[in-house]
């Protein structure tokens, strides 16, 4: 029969153990908490970011001339009789016109829009008119190669 005094040691180092167990697991909890809290906090902090960058943008935006010239760091009171502005035509047939100085761009409404949501495709189609008007010497980039297609079933 095993001695009294080494059944109670054993019994003594195993709730030792169970308890360094516990003691581990809860760390790891606390830790994995924190780490959730953290990226919950990063996430915050980046959506902020780029809701303060996006404001950033459409105030520059607002405020561009679209026009070249500008002299003494007058950049966005651009004062020649040409707009700052160039047309890009992409390998899927979009068309766009862009600002080179705010990056505001203007895409060219899909003709499938008209039909979807014929309020949305006349006013972007006016903007598009708008800003195809405007006189520049910039020439439109974007030589088509190729072209993508939608897939239709046969």
């Amino acid at each position: 029969m095993p001695d009294q005094k080494l059944l109670a040691r054993a019994e003594e180092i195993e709730l030792k153990w169970k308890l360094m167990q516990i003691e581990e697991m809860e760390d790891r909890m606390k830790q994995r908490e924190e780490l959730k809290q953290r990226r919950a906090e990063d996430r915050r902090r980046q959506y902020e970011d780029f809701r303060k960058n996006e404001e950033l943008i459409a105030r520059r935006q607002a405020g561009c001339k679209h026009r070249k010239g500008g002299r003494d760091n007058r950049f966005w009171n651009g004062n020649s009789q040409d707009y700052s502005i160039n047309k890009n035509t992409y390998p899927t047939g979009e068309e766009a016109i862009f600002c080179t100085r705010c990056q505001k761009t203007i895409w060219k409404p899909n003709k499938k829009l008209r039909q979807t949501d014929p309020k949305l495709y006349a006013s972007m189609m006016e903007e598009w008119k708008i800003w195809s008007s405007y006189p520049t010497d910039n020439t439109p980039s974007g030589s088509k190669i190729f072209e993508v297609e939608d897939a239709v079933a046969a």
